[in-house]
């Protein structure tokens, strides 16, 4: 007698009731492994996957479960549902292509690079043609979604570079360097600088020439005015003329000095 039925001898004999549960579990193709979700839903992404004991559920190895209906569930390392597909006609299943897509990527040395809105994403070099994910809280990976994204990276020499890139089904369409933008906006905002500045000094130039003329010919004017003053005839200077009753007084004066004598 086995675990199972000495529990059912059991409960027949204490006639107690148990709440029967049941649960959604297939077997595979080797005819001998039957797998559960443990739940009484149809195997989803994102539930556990188990392989029926004889009295326990053990967690199922990592890899691809093909079924006898068909189905080949896939679990990671902590035996999670992470794809389930049906084998097509050719015999080989989506699910695989998708698992050696995800190894290829693994073995590959993949960049990493937080953008500017704070996500953290993935992709081998960051060029164009290339896949590039999106890393989430939990460690997994997802195509990242269509849109602008702004990276820092580090050059062969450990220098940072900011570059932009543009995505599109998962994939890089779009790359450029945005240092080099800046360092071309820049020159062109200085060479406008430039001649601005030249403008400017030109415009002062014209107005000292002007002044520089009007002040020449003030003093060509005030020159003319001087040599003309020269040449004007000689001026006496105005006479004082003594009135009679002074003039009497003196021819007084004279005599009475003529009679002490």
């Amino acid at each position: 007698m086995n675990a199972t039925e000495a529990i059912n001898s059991i409960v027949n004999l204490l006639g107690l009731q148990f709440k029967k549960e049941s649960f959604k579990s297939v077997m595979l193709i080797d005819g001998s492994t039957q797998v559960t979700n443990n739940t009484d839903k149809e195997f989803e992404n994102g539930q556990t996957l188990y392989i029926v004991a004889e009295s326990t559920l053990k967690p199922a190895p990592s890899g691809s479960h093909e079924t006898t209906d068909g189905l080949v569930i896939t679990v990671d390392e902590e035996s999670t549902i992470i794809a389930i597909a049906s084998k097509d006609t050719t015999g080989e299943t989506e699910v695989k292509e998708d698992m050696e897509e995800m190894e290829e990527m693994g073995s590959e040395e993949m960049t990493k690079a937080e953008s500017a809105d704070g996500s953290i994403l993935e992709s081998k070099t960051f060029d164009v043609g290339e896949k590039i994910m999106k890393v989430m809280e939990d460690g997994s990976t997802e195509p990242a979604p269509d849109g602008e994204y702004q990276v820092v990276l580090k050059d062969s020499e450990g220098e940072e570079v900011k570059i932009r890139v543009m995505v599109k089904d998962g994939e890089i369409v779009e790359r450029e360097n945005v240092e080099e933008m800046g360092s071309e906006e820049m020159e062109s905002d200085f060479s406008k600088d430039i001649t601005d500045i030249k403008q400017s000094i030109q415009q002062l130039l014209s107005l000292v020439d002007s002044m520089n003329g009007k002040f020449k010919t003030d003093i060509n004017s005030l020159k003319d005015e001087f040599e003309s003053f020269k040449k004007s005839p000689e001026r006496k200077s105005v006479e004082e003329k003594k009135t009679f009753s002074q003039s009497f007084d003196d021819y007084k004066l004279e005599i009475i000095k003529s009679l002490r004598r």
